[in-house]
């Protein structure tokens, strides 16, 4: 009899041969659709895409063991076998499992989401430049790539072949269903005990004096495992009614669940992490902090609870004027410095880290640094692209909008605020359109301007947000060397700014 592991098959089948397994060990199973699908406003082949860049960019990448990776996808297989046993053998035992998730197909998600019940690494996600990411994944690293021209899709295949190989050697946590249960359930403090012998021992006999005195009939033991059971039930429901809740866009409802969750939960850092993304969005920015503040102290190495709570310190720094701050407020430097330590890979950390060092430390070369350096993290995100050139104007006291390198980097930026503002609840607001409504000004685009506008103010829900991209309009209106800037419509949205602040005040 062969010594090689087997495993059971899915679905209670008999256990996978040894050779299969070798070979899915090698695998990495490709999830995407098939054939001609609608993406926005384009028609792809997705069986040419996969022909042209994901098989061959599979291909290049390497094991840790130094092996090509092997690229499937089931309908390309010559299989005799039901495709659905050779499509749950993949997901669960592949190596590594490739999605592509432009065009929404659902097939697409109900792979991933097996995939991800079933294994905690080794799934990486990616669209197309400009696709919007549905509400529900947004907390998910989902990498981009290119498909249009020969340069385009040449430069994916090195960026999909990299980004394999570096996850097959790091070999990180990346499943949310993982994740999130690692995080309900796990780090629980162990069962009190007593801490001396003499207390041990005091009440047992005190226990075993009031059996003595007063026997009781036996009685089946309600295992504990039952109410254990009921709580973690509790926590889930409050949890699912939440998501619900923000789905319809009511952060009251929605905060008031996972504080339900918190209560039969203390140590949910996903309910805490939700419930203090929340407060900051309702501007309860103490509330938001304690809840930031209490995550690095349950997980000192949780990198988003250190740039949430650099944020919401920079927020509160802002709110006093530099010669009245008090000396021992943190104004959020530190706290950002620790998550980009953490993750150097976030650029909306390095982006915080801009907005700390301009608005409240006003440096503005400093800043100037710290959001170039995420636009080369994000791959122009707009941005940290848009402070960037606003500073760089600022600092040099010129800026050419119409240069050829500026305008191709803004047309990359539009395209992704577009998709954002058009996914369904909008992502980023009110951020995606101002963003969009500044890249329309820089490209000479006056009505894509003024409607964007107007749909970041109707999308504001504090004055805060308002006042921040006012004030970004305002220092370009005040700088005279910015060549090729529509002042007209400059000023006109300032002007609509202005009165919707007035409104809310």
């Amino acid at each position: 009899m062969s010594d090689s592991p087997e495993r059971t098959g899915p679905e209670g089948g008999p256990p996978l041969p040894a050779d299969r397994m070798e070979e899915l060990e090698r695998t990495c199973f490709v999830i995407m659709p098939f054939g001609k699908k609608k993406v926005g406003d384009r028609e792809v082949d997705f069986t040419a895409l996969y022909h042209e860049v994901f098989e061959p960019a599979i291909q290049a990448a390497r094991t840790p063991e130094g092996l090509p990776l092997l690229a499937a996808r089931t309908d390309m297989d010559a299989f005799s076998g039901s495709i659905n046993q050779e499509m749950f053998e993949y997901i669960l035992y592949s190596r590594m499992a490739f999605a592509d998730i432009s065009g929404f197909n659902p097939n697409v998600f109900y792979e991933i989401g097996v995939r991800h019940s079933s294994q905690e690494s080794g799934t990486v996600m990616f669209r197309q430049k400009g696709h919007a990411i549905p509400f529900d994944i947004t907390t998910i690293k989902v990498f981009e790539y290119d498909d249009l021209g020969e340069a385009g899709k040449d430069a994916s295949r090195g960026v999909i072949s990299q980004v394999l190989t570096d996850s097959l050697r790091r070999n990180r946590l990346d499943s949310p269903v993982r994740l999130a249960l690692r995080a309900q359930w796990g780090g629980r403090p162990a069962t009190p005990k007593a801490t001396a012998p003499a207390a041990k021992a005091a009440v047992g006999a005190t226990v075993a004096a009031a059996e003595q005195a007063a026997p009781q009939p036996a009685v089946a033991a309600v295992p504990l495992a039952t109410g254990e059971q009921w709580r973690r039930e509790e926590v889930e429901r409050f949890l699912r009614d939440a998501e619900d809740a923000l789905r319809f866009a009511d952060l009251a409802q929605a905060a008031m669940h996972y504080w339900g969750a918190l209560r039969f939960d203390p140590l949910n850092l996903i309910a805490r992490m939700r419930l203090g993304l929340i407060l900051k969005r309702q501007g309860r920015v103490h509330e938001a902090l304690e809840e930031f503040v209490t995550l690095t102290k349950l997980a000192p190495n949780y990198a988003e609870a250190w740039k949430e709570k650099g944020v919401i310190e920079g927020l509160i720094a802002r709110s006093y004027k530099t010669d009245k701050r008090p000396d021992w407020l943190p104004d959020g430097f530190g706290s950002l410095e620790r998550a980009g330590h953490l993750n150097p890979q976030d650029f909306d950390t390095w982006s915080s880290l801009g907005g700390v060092l301009k608005n409240v430390r006003k440096q503005p070369g400093a800043a100037l640094a710290m959001y170039q350096k995420a636009a080369q993290v994000s791959d122009g995100h707009p941005y940290p692209l848009l402070n960037a050139l606003r500073l760089e104007a600022q600092e040099k006291g010129t800026l050419d909008l119409l240069a050829p390198a500026v305008q191709e980097a803004l047309a990359k930026a539009r395209a992704l605020r577009l998709g954002q503002t058009l996914a369904v609840p909008p992502a980023d607001t009110p951020w995606c359109f101002f963003d969009l409504a500044e890249i329309a000004l820089y490209q000479v685009d006056a009505p894509a301007f003024l409607d964007a506008v107007d749909a970041g103010v109707r999308a504001c829900v504090q004055g805060w947000q308002l006042d921040t991209f006012l004030k970004s309009l305002q220092a370009l209106a005040g700088n005279a060397g910015i060549q090729g800037l529509p002042r007209d419509a400059l000023a006109a949205g300032i002007a609509r700014l202005e009165a919707a602040l007035a409104a809310k005040a």
